[in-house]
């Protein structure tokens, strides 16, 4: 096993990283507070109060959750092959599919639904292809209530393609060569697709396509293959630590903020190149508090407040589309549904409907399932 109880707090035996969870807490406040400001703004109409937080701090929730799902997939798998060997793709694919899927489908039921019975405006081809998980590279009419698919369909071909490359490249110094070279490639490609145009139809859609936001998984990927191996750790620990690190801690805090709600005001040169500095930034801030969950920030991320809303992050991701709504999609059927902060409470209530109902059996099946024998390698913070 790579993690050991020494290094940064984690659980030899539970595999739990620390301060993870809150970190998704994190994540989905910041999706919601953009999803959720035009019906803040209603609300806080009578005081003359206009809220508006910036795309750039919904966009850096995302790009946690990227983040995140890149290193934990990755150390995943870094652990199932210290135990067994190798990999397995089939018990990756069978945990991901019962982990992902059923709450997924369930929600695009619904909004199907909805759609069909004119409760809601959702374009038919717009559904069919968030359905097949090409919603990042749709041309369909945009349909806000399914709009946020587009992130998870990010996930799925990061989950088609990785995992493979990962049991295909055996040394860990050649898969980081990849992963290194991918990141520079796509950053590369980003440029010359934007500068050019190059297959360039609609801003929205250029900047949610998977070749543009690939290198934000990968970030989180090398991320795990460096804190996998000994010497590493070991340096990445000596760095973020000491008398400095509540200072440190705090200023990668105020830097990554700071880079997603300024970088659009730079040229497109400046622009691009701080995207990646962005998610430099994140996961400097991810393994700080990893390695330092004793600290003011790793204790406020392990707290039972964060550690409750991160475990409910993914169906609260999917569910809070329906009610923190943008004044130009409000539906006259949900009304009182989609005002703040009864859409707050709505958001919560269907995702830990959907969390106990769906997600937590169908993870327990896949499991099973994906298990020949011994115990699932997943890890308790590992759920994304």
């Amino acid at each position: 096993m790579r993690f050991s109880a020494a290094m940064g707090g984690i659980n030899p035996v539970r595999r739990h990283i620390p301060t993870l969870d809150g970190w998704r807490a994190v994540a989905i406040g910041l999706v919601m507070l953009l999803h959720g400001a035009d019906s803040i703004t209603r609300a806080l109409a009578p005081a003359g109060v206009h809220f508006d937080p910036g795309s750039g701090v919904g966009l850096l929730g995302v790009q946690i959750f990227f983040c995140l799902s890149g290193f934990l997939i990755t150390t995943n798998l870094i652990n199932e092959e210290d135990a067994r060997g190798s990999a397995s793709l089939r018990s990756f694919y069978i945990r991901r599919c019962f982990r992902i899927l059923p709450a997924a489908l369930t929600f695009l039921a619904i909004a199907g639904l909805l759609g069909t019975l004119q409760f809601i405006e959702v374009d038919p081809t717009r559904w069919v292809h968030t359905l097949l998980f090409m919603a990042n590279y749709s041309e369909a009419p945009r349909s806000y209530y399914v709009m946020h698919f587009w992130s998870l369909a990010v996930e799925e071909h990061f989950y088609f393609i990785w995992p493979l490359a990962f049991i295909l490249l055996r040394q860990s110094s050649h898969r980081l060569v990849l992963v290194v070279a991918t990141i520079a490639g796509v950053a590369l490609w980003r440029a010359i697709a934007f500068k050019y145009q190059i297959t360039y139809t609609d801003s929205a859609l250029f900047w949610g396509r998977t070749d543009t936001n690939a290198d934000s998984l990968l970030f989180g990927v090398a991320l795990a293959l460096l804190f996998a191996d000994p010497e590493w750790r070991a340096r990445i620990v000596k760095h973020l630590s000491g008398k400095w690190a509540p200072l440190l801690g705090f200023g990668l805090v105020v830097c990554a903020l700071s880079v997603a709600m300024l970088r659009q005001a730079f040229d497109w040169k400046v622009n691009l190149f701080l995207i990646d500095v962005q998610f430099l930034l994140i996961v400097s801030a991810i393994i700080f508090t990893v390695v330092n969950p004793g600290g003011w920030m790793g204790r406020l991320l392990e707290s039972p407040p964060f550690r409750w809303v991160g475990r409910l992050s993914y169906s609260l991701y999917l569910y809070q589309q329906l009610f923190l709504v943008e004044d130009e999609w409000l539906s006259s059927s949900l009304t009182v549904l989609q005002d703040f902060p009864i859409n707050i409470v709505a958001a919560v209530a269907c995702a830990l409907l959907s969390l106990h109902l769906i997600e937590k059996p169908m993870i327990r099946i896949g499991h099973r399932l994906a298990t020949a024998k011994g115990q699932p390698f997943a890890m308790d913070a590992a759920r994304v």
